[in-house]
């Protein structure tokens, strides 16, 4: 999804627009990619996080196995 929005961003960009509606859309993807990556981040952080609780469960039903 960002590849192919970074696409069309670059292909706008690069047809030197004048037109105001044209430019507009640039701003909108702009816009809507920051709030894509932002929201890549939480997601990693939220994966990060059950990976990370997840491994200690595994830590946690090993130890009882031991015992």
């Amino acid at each position: 999804m960002y590849k192919i929005l970074a696409a069309i961003v670059l292909a706008l960009a690069f047809t030197a627009c004048t037109n105001a509606d044209a430019e507009a859309e640039i701003a909108r993807l702009q816009s809507e990619k920051q709030s894509l990556q932002a929201e890549i981040q939480t997601l990693r952080f939220k994966l990060d996080s059950a990976k990370a609780k997840a491994d200690s469960v595994k830590k946690t039903l090993s130890d009882l196995d031991m015992q």
